[in-house]
């Protein structure tokens, strides 16, 4: 698989995983608005942004999963 859709697969996965994934970016890192949005768009940034928002992005996305299994076994422990 390419670097280009393991970008694509990561964004798209941001999206669903959060309601503003690039002000999620932002709020995190001290990169502009527009970058992040460039990478969002699958268009071209600088390499060091790029491996940036791509670290944070495999980060948040490890974040998301873990919290999401944490409260699954919390509703079978107390529902079941």
């Amino acid at each position: 698989m390419t670097l280009y859709e393991e970008m694509k697969k990561l964004v798209h996965r941001m999206h669903l995983l959060y309601d503003s994934p690039v002000k999620e970016i932002i709020e995190r890192t001290e990169l502009s608005r527009p970058t992040v949005a460039k990478f969002f768009n699958l268009e071209k940034v600088r390499p060091s942004s790029e491996e940036a928002i791509y670290e944070l992005c495999l980060d948040l996305i490890q974040e998301k999963e873990a919290k999401r299994k944490a409260l699954i076994a919390r509703s079978k422990e107390l529902l079941h």
